[in-house]
């Protein structure tokens, strides 16, 4: 591994994310009255705190990612599965709470679930730190799969 920090390539992979999430929350605008709405499983999260463990998770997310793309060798299998997850997980929100759809988006949390645990495999065999940090990410999206599908159970 490369000792000294690539700062171009660890603020792409922070910072790319992260503006592309409030653009997408600017194009849902209703979101935060829409997840407001909604009867609540355990644990009740207030949407300021589901926001800000959002962009905890883009951080881990891109962290994770730099540590990939600073590595020797071959990572495009790697990174074909982490732009694919990012622009999954980018979507949830307008298709959970934008179209309204509980069903759909808990069906997208899923794949998103599946997708994120392909990108830990991969990114895993490139630089055990990143498959560490991924796995954060993972059991992140198992509980977003957890509250996705209790809150389509709730609101149905």
């Amino acid at each position: 591994m490369n000792t000294k920090i690539n700062f171009k390539a660890l603020a792409f992979h922070l910072l790319v994310p992260i503006m592309l999430l409030f653009i997408i929350l600017m194009l849902v605008p209703e979101y935060s009255d829409n997840f407001g709405s909604l009867g609540k499983p355990f644990p009740n999260i207030p949407v300021i705190v589901f926001f800000g463990i959002y962009v905890l998770m883009y951080l881990v997310f891109g962290i994770s990612a730099y540590l990939v793309d600073v590595e020797e060798g071959v990572k495009q299998k790697a990174f074909n599965y982490y732009y694919i997850s990012l622009l999954i997980n980018l979507l949830y929100i307008p298709i959970m709470f934008g179209t309204r759809n509980l069903l759909v988006g808990f069906l997208w949390s899923v794949l998103l679930l599946v997708f994120v645990f392909l990108t830990y495999k991969e990114f895993r065999k490139v630089n055990k730190t990143s498959g560490i940090l991924f796995l954060i990410y993972f059991v992140f999206s198992v509980f977003l799969t957890y509250y996705s599908f209790m809150l389509y159970l709730l609101n149905k």
